[in-house]
């Protein structure tokens, strides 16, 4: 069993995100979705920090999104209610307004979501330039509850935007953080990725009916790989027993941006990411390639690299994806 309704979200001193966290202001009041219900994952992001069109760009992919508003892509970002009604934002990038009204639209709600709780990754601009607004300029949180490594917690006081949050979720000082809330379980998986702000790590997310692992960031998959013990990218899906996952295709090749060095901003290929997989096997989870850039082919939805995926049985990660957990 993952967790029952009566089990406590967080430890320490906070029992539960939506009793300890209050805003300084008031709101349309926003009851949760089907409390009791089962749980769901929604895809709120899909494109690298920048998001797609990019500031300052005026490439391809850039001005056909400026021109239809289905080819943008918000910043990564995953949003997960739990059977509780708890709504637990993982990521909190500058597209914060937009996404927690795509994620109710997604739930059937009428008013945007107010998340219970915030998971991070890592440090990373795009990954945590939304926290401001959960302070007093904007949502006004006291005591939000925030999950992350402690090296994450270290930079963001050093940034000085951990006023409207309270640590919550497991921290071990013998391991990464976790928690566990009615009917699903967040579990942190260290993995390398450019340590220059914090650590990094991927979330798998498990309820009764889905396991889905979040791995927005890392260096490249010879690195990740070695670092979680398995010689392939199957080895180490079959043993986390996923249904789906959410995968780093920043960039689809190293000859994708012209006039910079590549090594300095470090993610896996999709060429090679393709390449380990090959087509779907009616075993494999089903996998979704999310936090592309904006010079990534797979913008287009008609490239022939966009194909070159569909045909192989993999998606391209879009906006407003659900799944029950």
């Amino acid at each position: 069993m993952i967790s029952s309704e009566s089990d406590i979200c967080f430890s320490g001193p906070i029992k539960s995100a939506h009793r300890s966290s209050r805003r300084l202001f008031h709101t349309l009041h926003t009851p949760h979705y089907m409390v009791g219900s089962a749980p769901t994952l929604t895809l709120l992001g899909t494109g690298q920090d920048g998001g797609v069109p990019q500031a300052g760009c005026a490439c391809a992919n850039c001005s056909a999104a400026f021109e239809d508003g289905g080819r943008r892509r918000l910043p990564v970002a995953v949003g997960v209610r739990d059977a509780a009604g708890g709504m637990h934002l993982i990521e909190a990038t500058r597209a914060l307004p937009d996404q927690f009204r795509l994620w109710a639209d997604s739930l059937g709600m009428e008013a945007p979501v107010l998340p219970d709780s915030v998971l991070l990754t890592h440090a990373h601009l795009g990954h945590v330039e939304g926290l401001g607004q959960f302070g007093r300029e904007a949502m006004g949180c006291v005591g939000m509850p925030l999950v992350a490594s402690d090296s994450v917690f270290e930079v963001l006081a050093n940034r000085g935007t951990l006023e409207p949050f309270e640590r919550g979720g497991n921290s071990r000082p013998s391991g990464p953080p976790s928690l566990v809330c009615p009917g699903v379980r967040f579990e942190f998986i260290p993995v390398p990725h450019r340590d220059d702000a914090s650590d990094t790590h991927a979330i798998l997310v498990s309820g009764e009916r889905a396991k889905v692992l979040f791995l927005p960031d890392h260096d490249d998959w010879d690195e990740t790989l070695a670092a979680v013990g398995y010689e392939s990218l199957r080895a180490w899906f079959a043993s986390l027993e996923l249904t789906h996952a959410m995968i780093d295709a920043t960039f689809w090749s190293a000859d994708e941006l012209a006039g910079r060095d590549m090594s300095e901003v470090p993610h896996p290929l999709v060429e090679d990411t393709l390449g380990r997989l090959g087509r779907r096997n009616d075993s494999d989870p089903e996998i979704h390639l999310i936090h592309l850039n904006h010079s990534n082919p797979l913008n287009d939805p008609n490239s022939p690299q966009r194909r070159a995926v569909e045909v192989a049985g993999w998606v391209v990660g879009q906006r407003g994806w659900t799944i029950e957990l």
